[in-house]
């Protein structure tokens, strides 16, 4: 009961202190801006009846004349400001120099050079009340604890937990080089593994997570190469800062292709889905996640492995895209239909020995994938089909999938994995209070009984500007069930999860 207090009220403080704001007087910042003639009159209304502050009455010209010249270094004459196609405040520098805001700061030089910084930080509260069975048996199949030395040990909880993180930070840099056809997007990432199912999944200080660039000169034949997000399903396609939940469901996160990571090296052949709508994308990776290769993993008969990976859209009616949720309230229907495929080809799974690594080990036990390892050298299928529906504020969105296993050992089976997820939403006030529920289940092992796990979650989103600063919090029931061949007799592994978390990105 204490803990249940505490997260409620935790919550009620952060959503009245984030949703209130000051209403009785304009920003001096807003002022300031317009006074320097870096915003217009029109803007500046705009933006005080966007965040419901009181008008204050604007400078006369004579005022803001007089201001101007005592400011130490002042300008005799303000820079106009221009507007640019997307609509945001820039202000032209001359000779093609542009500065301003857009979803990010950035600078731009004619149409040669464009550099975006930008900056996300989700911090989250996570209260979990986990069974008796967490600590006499814990989960050495799913999520396994894997030590430094490759050593599997089941995942156990003596108490309750409740704790603090700041589960994501992310800086980007962005924007086109030479010509606006050339983009380029790298990504670091600095997280707190802050999960309780996926205590083996620890990550470094700060690593790089995404480092790519993209050739649009032909907009049916897009290339890309770097390290990035497969384009495989819809869910683990999308970004962690458009979810409709404080995070990814079990299911979408255990069938990656690769079985590791939703991003790898390699290439990719797509084309531009907001000019078509049937889509298609194919790549090539080296199929061990990020900042790998296959150089030092390799053992006979693996040496010259990759993974591909294929996916097709179709946009039926509108263009729903990939952001959860229906925030822009869509007055007509918007549907789309997907199908992805993946294959991965001489995956070492030990965690010890010839060719074994101990970031592809920890990283497959933290995505539920344990079951799969020290299988020796396999071969990975995985399919799946999803669909993504929004009207009126109204989403639902779902992805079913199959995964394939063929050991090159063949003393060592294991049976297929399948798993699905439907998840929906309604916004109780449009564009601002979602109210959110999702179901997922997974068999990792078609070949074993009483193994299945599932998760029912329900939760509330409060947008204070879309999905780039916003509210969530969830809670729900995660079991896992162990056979009598795992734990000695069938046991159930129950977790009742409470999350809160704060998203912003700038």
């Amino acid at each position: 009961m204490r803990r249940s207090r505490m997260h409620v009220f935790i919550a009620a403080v952060v959503v009245l202190l984030l949703a209130a704001g000051p209403a009785g007087a304009a920003d001096p910042a807003l002022r300031l801006l317009l006074k320097k003639g870096i915003i217009t009159q029109e803007e500046y209304d705009q933006a005080l009846r966007e965040t419901g502050q009181v008008a204050e009455a604007p400078p006369s010209k004579v005022e803001a004349a007089t201001q101007a010249q005592a400011e130490p270094g002042a300008p005799a004459k303000a820079t106009p400001t221009a507007k640019d196609a997307d609509g945001d405040s820039t202000v032209d520098l001359g000779k093609g120099i542009k500065f301003g805001y857009d979803r990010g700061l950035y600078t731009q030089f004619k149409d040669k050079f464009r550099l975006k910084i930008r900056l996300r930080v989700q911090a989250r509260f996570t209260d979990s009340q986990f069974n008796s069975a967490y600590n006499t048996f814990g989960d050495a199949k799913n999520y396994p604890a894997v030590s430094s030395t490759g050593v599997i040990s089941a995942t156990k909880h003596a108490e309750d937990l409740a704790f603090f993180g700041v589960h994501r930070t992310r800086l980007v840099f962005e924007g086109f080089a030479f010509s606006p056809d050339v983009n380029y997007f790298v990504q670091f990432r600095n997280d707190t593994a802050d999960s309780p199912t996926q205590l083996g999944g620890a990550r470094s200080t700060t690593q790089l997570y995404d480092a790519y660039l993209t050739l649009k000169q032909i907009p049916w034949a897009n290339l890309r190469f770097g390290q990035y997000r497969t384009h495989f399903g819809r869910q683990e396609f999308q970004s962690s800062a458009f979810l409709q939940f404080v995070d990814r469901g079990l299911v979408a996160e255990a069938f990656v292709p690769n079985v590791i990571d939703r991003r790898d090296q390699g290439v990719t052949l797509f084309s531009d889905q907001a000019k078509y709508p049937v889509n298609y994308a194919f790549g090539v990776f080296n199929g061990v996640g990020i900042n790998l290769n296959r150089l030092g993993l390799s053992t006979p008969g693996n040496a010259n492995e990759l993974m591909y990976v294929g996916r097709i859209t179709a946009d039926i009616l509108g263009k729903p895209g990939y952001p959860e949720g229906d925030l822009a309230n869509s007055q007509t229907s918007q549907l789309a239909v997907g199908a992805s495929y993946g294959y991965n080809g001489g995956l070492q799974t030990n965690t010890t020995g010839a060719g074994s690594n101990n970031q592809i080990s920890t990283a497959i036990a933290s995505l539920g994938n344990g079951r799969l390892l020290n299988q020796g050298v396999v071969d990975i299928g995985t399919g799946g089909l999803d669909f993504i529906l929004k009207y009126r504020g109204f989403s639902l969105q779902a992805e079913g999938f199959v995964r394939n296993m063929d050991t090159h050992d063949h003393s060592k089976q294991i049976g297929n994995a399948t798993g699905y997820y439907v998840q929906g939403g309604y916004f109780v006030l449009p564009g601002k209070l979602e109210v959110v529920g999702r179901w997922s289940a997974m068999d990792p092992n078609t070949r074993a009984a009483q193994d299945l796990m599932t998760s029912g979650i329900g939760g509330l989103n409060w947008y204070l500007h879309g999905h780039e600063h916003k509210v969530q919090l969830d809670y729900g029931m995660i079991t896992t069930r162990l056979s009598a061949a795992d734990a000695g007799g069938a046991v159930s592994l129950l977790e009742s999860r409470f999350r809160l978390q704060y998203t912003i990105v700038f």
